[in-house]
């Protein structure tokens, strides 16, 4: 994964959390009969999205390391011409 793309994944997660807990302090204080039910969402994501964000970037940096022709490592498949020489 690029470095763009895990920022905007982890910001992404931080406003949709932010979001959660502030509709569920707004629901509060309105009294609403659906604060239970959000305040156990906002519970809940607030474990949830962060750890699969991690397990994302996680699996991500493990299939990138498992790639023998990624940029990192600087080889190139082997073509024709290798073959033949051998």
């Amino acid at each position: 994964m690029s470095k763009k793309i895990k920022q905007f994944l982890a910001i992404g997660t931080v406003v949709i959390i932010i979001g959660l807990y502030i509709t569920t302090l707004v629901l509060a204080i309105m009294d609403n009969s659906y604060t239970e039910r959000f305040f156990q969402a906002s519970l809940f994501s607030s474990v949830f999205l962060p750890v699969m964000l991690y397990l994302m970037i996680w699996i991500s940096n493990v299939l990138k390391s498992y790639n023998p022709y990624n940029e990192e490592n600087k080889t190139t498949p082997p073509t024709n011409d290798d073959v033949e020489k051998k």
